[in-house]
């Protein structure tokens, strides 16, 4: 009986020390786990996709067997794979498909707008439409009104969206197949820009955009299934080379939801957080769109528009903007108001309140955002849920007194990082008197669990650009826009991984490099936290795994 006792032990101790042998472990590097402040080591193990163990390089030698992979980091530096919680994926098609968009943040005049439409045009049939988004009127030199975009083809309708992604700029075709004429009234919540005589000159802003989709542009062309799986394929492999292992989609409609549903199914490499459009609340309120919480795909909120646009100088504000309103010549602009009443937003938030889902309200102006805060504080005393974290996108301008009432809340910011790109478009917020621009730093010294995001087109995906905005928050010339409010290269890692994580309520298994936390991970070929801020976003992705899986390398 003891021999078998004995017997019985060492196979248990020989079987638990199998089972601690690592499949992979990382090792000559500094490892930024953020389990704490300044928190690093030297390597890691990982075993069935999870972070083992970390420590130094001695300490990993009793998880190595011969099985397992050992990777020399050669004193690179491994942080947790970025969580950008706030985009908008789209497949990526070859310029000469007629669906394909044009990408216009790089055009940087007038002319050569109007040249890249016609090479557009000539490959185009006529009267198919061409679109492009992220124009900047600053790169330009003014907006492109219809009567440039009418240069490049009275014969295709155009349609180019700001960087804001809140105004179109359409040529004379779109307006006239739409019968947007002088006598066209602006709606509720947006705005057509007009010329001297009162004729909308193709400027068209937020709600107004809506009245563009009656145009009979039926006989467009669109890809097929299977080659708008590869576009989306193509674009979420950019994000893994980018070093993003997770991400959120901000507006999902039932066709996107079912290639999401596709690539979960091919097992494609990337955790996906999807939050469903409002117009669609109805099909995850009857199962159409069933809510679902597992590693790769998670279906738990909803994406709600209230108010408007930052980089676009429409977003409603309590002081007016350092600009002059166009209409009266006077500094009395203060932005467009929501196309909804206190009332009608209070109904829809309560829907999804009740609902048990997160809500993920697209908010800008601090007059807009103290909205929402209303309206979530009405759902809560009808129907009290905990720990619900309502999210606000962007949540650009606020006061002192709104953060105060986030934090009471229990909402998430979930704000931009973008100033490098856009910071130009910024400067009318600067000079005003109450308000914050973007508080990053104030949002962490009053202990406010925020996540930072790239709104992917309005900016560019690219994370270490990103987190170069984060800490710098300079624009194009140098200008610093917030002073005060930089993070320090440390705190934009945690605000882009764990913070992401918390936002997405994850934070107990991803965001961290700690045992029991997915191995989703990005190598660096230099430490953030030790270079010159602004030579972070020179830094180069080596390496990124999601699941302790190679994911991307670098050649």
């Amino acid at each position: 009986m003891k021999t078998c006792l004995i017997l019985l032990i060492t196979f248990v101790q020989s079987y638990v020390a199998r089972a601690q042998k690592a499949d992979l472990v990382l090792k000559n590097g500094t490892i930024i786990t953020l389990s704490g402040s300044g928190s690093r080591a030297s390597a890691l193990a990982i075993k069935d996709g999870l972070v083992l163990a970390t420590g130094n390089d001695l300490g990993m030698e009793k998880y190595i067997s011969k099985s397992t992979r050992v990777v020399d980091l050669k004193g690179a530096t491994v942080i947790p794979g970025f969580n950008n919680v706030h985009q908008h994926p789209s497949p990526l098609y070859n310029w000469d498909k007629p669906y394909a968009t044009l990408r216009l943040d790089t055009v940087s005049s007038m002319q050569g707008l109007i040249a890249l439409l016609k090479r557009k045009a000539a490959i185009t049939p006529k009267g198919y439409l061409i679109r492009g988004e992220g124009y900047n009127e600053l790169k330009l030199g003014g907006q492109p009104t219809k009567d440039i975009l009418d240069q490049a083809s009275t014969e295709h309708p155009f349609e180019i969206t700001h960087a804001s992604g809140h105004l179109s700029a359409v040529n004379s075709f779109v307006l006239q197949k739409n019968n947007i004429t002088k006598d066209t009234r602006d709606p509720s919540g947006g705005a057509f820009d007009r010329d001297k005589n009162g004729e909308p000159d193709g400027i068209v802003k937020e709600s107004a955009r809506r009245l563009l989709q009656a145009a009979d542009l039926s006989f467009t062309q669109h890809p097929g299934l299977e080659e708008e799986l590869q576009g989306y394929r193509d674009y979420f492999n950019q994000l893994l080379a980018s070093g993003i292992t997770s991400l959120g989609d901000c507006w999902v409609t039932p066709e996107k939801y079912r290639i999401y549903k596709t690539l979960e199914a091919q097992h494609f490499p990337l955790r996906f957080n999807l939050y469903i459009g409002s117009d669609f609340l109805e099909d995850v309120i009857s199962g159409k769109i069933p809510v679902q919480h597992t590693d790769n795909l998670t279906v738990a909120g909803i994406k709600l528009f209230h108010g408007n646009s930052l980089s676009g100088k429409t977003c409603w504000l309590t002081e007016p903007y350092d600009m002059i309103n166009p209409t009266t010549g006077q500094y009395d602009y203060f932005g467009i108001p929501p196309a909804r009443s206190q009332q009608a937003l209070d109904s829809v938030v309560l829907a999804i309140h009740q609902a048990g889902l997160q809500l993920a309200c697209h908010s800008n102006g601090d007059r807009e955002i103290s909205m929402v805060l209303k309206a979530i504080e009405y759902a809560q005393r009808v129907y009290h849920r905990k720990d619900t974290r309502h999210r606000i996108e962007h949540c650009s301008i606020v006061t002192i007194a709104i953060l105060e009432n986030i934090k009471k809340d229990g909402v998430i910011p979930v704000f931009h990082c973008y100033l490098n790109e856009l910071g130009n478009q910024l400067l009318v917020y600067t000079r005003q008197k109450n308000s914050l621009l973007i508080p990053t730093h104030t949002a962490l010294q009053m202990k406010i669990p925020f996540a930072l995001h790239s709104d992917y087109p309005v900016s560019r995906y690219e994370s270490m650009t990103r987190l170069c905005s984060a800490v710098n928050r300079t624009n194009g010339d140098g200008t610093i826009l917030g002073a005060g409010e930089q993070l320090s290269p440390e705190q934009a890692i945690y605000a882009y991984t764990s913070g992401g994580a918390y936002t997405t309520h994850e934070e107990n298994k991803k965001g961290k490099l700690i045992p029991g936390f997915f191995a989703d991970m990005v190598v660096l070929e230099k430490d953030p936290t030790r270079v010159e801020p602004a030579a972070i976003d020179r830094i180069r992705v080596l390496a990124t795994y999601v699941g302790g899986k190679e994911v991307f390398h670098q050649d």
